[in-house]
């Protein structure tokens, strides 16, 4: 495959935060050189400022590089690297769980919401961050006379003041808030607008919250409308939505109670109208042709306990039961599961809408030649044998005693149909006045050649103990093969259910390790099943649902919340797999780094650790847990290590307890006979660096009674 060219336009080194003002000044106007439109470019200049500022604050320094990628479109690319110790928490930043000690922590999440291109990668010897844009249509082609003369126009830029760039910054925003409240403005007359003329198409509007993919052959006026409203309305309202979350995320500072709940609303409001905008935008895509099938292994079971909790709102205040069944002997289906579910749930909430009481039943089972039968069967009025074509066209709606208060587009079988016909298969009706109606949909059950199985095994050089993972995310199971490199276990890896079937049909793990959460969907009802498969041992449920109560009433052993630190990993598969608990260390120490660093290395000498971020709470975990031994900072909050030495050796659940004294303070020689006569043994931090580091820290251990 022949890799795309690539153009340098311009690179920097962050030195001093001048460099960082600068780094923003020339994004601004390389964009606007390429043919960035205003906005654009703020956004741009925005995320650059964003991530040279972390290169510099976090890594000392660092550089940044502006490209253009060749391509279908052409991509806007900004690279900025450092070689500072990496990102140690990435997966807890990018999942917006992390605060920093400057209250912000936002730099990445909000560089990566502003940009649709990006990708970074940390290690210890540095971080790259790639963020970019692709380029507007309207924007003159790269080639390469065509960076010589960017080359030209770049380097004839004068670099601004620093203050001046902060004012044009300062300006660049009472700009966009002045655009903004025009906007807000213009919104709402057009609102009115709707709502006095038109009232047809809001109800429109509303009902195609759910519907996805376009209409092709469609009236003259609706093609008009649909293309003056993409000019009219899609780019204000995505720039309202954008700049609303830009304000909100605070990054060019506070807002007051006042102006967050105003930019709340125009948020709220710039989110609605987008989402009927795009509905229909996209039913002009189906019409076109140009929609993309992504077909993959999923179960029907997993499908219908997802519609049933999607569907269950629609059915308080109706006395209706809303029933699933499938065949359990039903093998997973390789299609469109989000076209699927689409159909699916289009034909439910039509079954619904025109059943007063009684039930809807939904059923699916394998036919002849390769097929699954989906079937959507009511007690509802039904349909008259000369409508039941007629529902199938775009805007019709019959006639009828419940259609007069049940709101609807004329939008949703048409599409049903449609969609089914593009996964392969049909959807049909068959019904008669007060009898009920069913609808059928038959689809292929493999839609498409499978992929070939992503599933990872390593090998750690030894025929340890298999331990099996099911996770979706590749971040996270390079985590896990980094964190269980150094053991003697045998890892596999499996992205999906399907894939963990498969090699359950072929391995016996001595452990599982499973998400949560798989493909947006929950998979703790796994663990029943894997009775199925023949096998018996322990669950582990790592999860960013932090519900240790599921997990454990699901059938599992153990449960922890991601992100899971590598030590607890490594102390928790061990302790499964052998079946007995490890000595267990507490490190009491308010240092994250230091704590991190010593109990990696202590884990790897077969301990299992607890922490404890002051005094107070060492003393709590020393009496619940009664560790095998103390690592004690002296310097800490609250409570200071002599003082937690002398409350635990007063304490007779506790008197026994080994203490070692790890820290950085210098001791006088009567602080050094204060703390051997409580019996403790002084490591210090400075031995922890040391080339002989591993030695000490046996001998220290040693002398505290453990073996290692």
């Amino acid at each position: 495959m022949v890799e795309p060219q690539i153009w340098s336009i311009y690179s920097l080194r962050l030195r001093n935060e001048r460099h960082v003002v600068h780094a923003r000044q020339k994004a601004r106007e390389v964009s606007g050189l390429l043919g960035f439109d205003h906005q654009v470019q703020i956004r741009l200049a925005t995320a650059v400022s964003e991530l040279a500022r972390n290169a510099f604050r976090y890594a000392t320094g660092g550089a940044v590089e502006f490209l253009v990628r060749d391509g279908t479109p052409q991509v806007f690319m900004v690279v900025v690297t450092d070689s500072g110790p990496g990102i140690e928490n990435l997966q807890q930043i990018l999942d917006g769980q992390y605060v920093s000690k400057t209250g912000l922590g936002k730099g990445i999440v909000g560089t990566k919401r502003l940009l649709e291109h990006f990708q970074i990668s940390t290690s210890a010897s540095g971080t790259r961050v790639e963020a970019g844009k692709s380029m507007p249509s309207a924007a003159q082609h790269i080639d390469s006379n065509r960076i010589k003369l960017l080359l030209h126009q770049v380097a004839s830029l004068s670099p601004a003041d620093p203050f001046d760039e902060i004012e044009r910054q300062n300006q660049e925003l009472v700009k966009t808030l002045s655009e903004l409240r025009e906007q807000q403005e213009a919104l709402a007359e057009l609102n009115q607008e709707l709502e006095d003329t038109n009232r047809g198409v809001v109800a429109l509007y509303a009902e195609l919250d759910q519907r996805a993919d376009d209409l092709r052959r469609i009236s003259d006026l609706k093609t008009s409308f649909l293309s003056n409203l993409s000019h009219e309305f899609r780019t204000p309202l995505n720039s309202i939505s954008s700049l609303s979350q830009l304000l909100l995320s605070r990054a060019d500072g506070e807002l007051s109670v006042e102006q967050e709940k105003q930019v709340s609303y125009i948020q709220r409001s710039a989110s609605e109208l987008s989402e009927m905008v795009n509905d229909l935008l996209d039913l002009a895509k189906v019409e076109a042709g140009k929609i993309d099938v992504k077909s993959r292994f999923f179960e029907v079971q997993e499908l219908f306990g997802a519609l049933r909790g999607m569907l269950k709102p629609l059915l308080v205040g109706n006395s209706l039961d809303l029933i699933f069944e499938v065949n359990a002997d039903l093998a997973p289906l390789y299609s469109d599961e989000g076209k699927i579910s689409q159909i699916l749930r289009n034909l439910i909430s039509n079954a619904i809408k025109f059943t007063r009481r009684g039930y809807v039943r939904v059923t699916a089972e394998a036919a002849p030649n390769d097929l699954v039968v989906f079937r959507v069967s009511d007690t509802g009025i039904g349909i008259s044998s000369e409508d039941q074509k007629r529902i199938f066209e775009e805007f019709v709606q019959v006639e009828g005693e419940l259609q007069a208060r049940v709101k609807g587009t004329g939008l949703g079988l048409p599409l049903s149909r449609r969609l089914a016909e593009l996964l392969g298969g049909t959807l049909e009706v068959e019904s008669s006045p007060g009898a009920g109606s069913m609808f059928t949909v038959t689809l292929p059950m493999h839609l498409g050649e499978p992929a070939a199985l992503s599933t990872n095994q390593v090998d750690s050089g030894t025929s340890g103990a298999t331990v099996l993972f099911i996770e979706d995310n590749r971040e996270t199971i390079f985590v896990y093969e980094s964190s269980m490199k150094n053991t003697n276990y045998r890892l596999i890896f499996a992205c999906n259910l399907f894939e963990a079937r498969t090699i359950l049909k072929q391995e016996t793990p001595a452990l599982i390790v499973l998400d949560r959460l798989i493909d947006q969907i929950d998979s703790l009802h796994f663990i029943g099943e894997l009775k199925s498969f023949g096998y018996s041992g322990p669950v582990m449920v790592v999860s960013i649902v932090d519900d240790a109560k599921a997990a454990l009433d699901a059938g599992a052993i153990a449960f922890f919340a991601k992100p899971i630190p590598p030590f607890a990993l490594m102390n928790a598969i061990r302790e499964l797999i052998e079946g007995q608990a490890s000595q267990s260390i507490l490190l009491a120490e308010d240092d994250e780094v230091t704590r991190y660093l010593l109990a990696e290395t202590l884990t790897k000498l077969g301990f299992r650790i607890l922490e404890a971020r002051n005094g107070r709470e060492a003393l709590r975990i020393t009496r619940d847990q009664a560790p095998d031994a103390v690592f004690l900072d002296l310097v800490m909050p609250d409570h200071n290590g002599f003082e937690v030495l002398r409350e635990m050796r007063n304490n007779p659940s506790t008197r026994d307890i080994p203490v070692v004294i790890h820290s950085s303070k210098g001791l006088s020689s009567a602080e050094i006979d204060l703390l051997t006569s409580a019996g403790a043994v002084i490591y210090p931090k400075e031995a922890f660096g040391s080339p002989e580091s591993v030695d000490r820290l046996h001998q220290a251990l040693s002398a505290a009674g453990l073996e290692t």
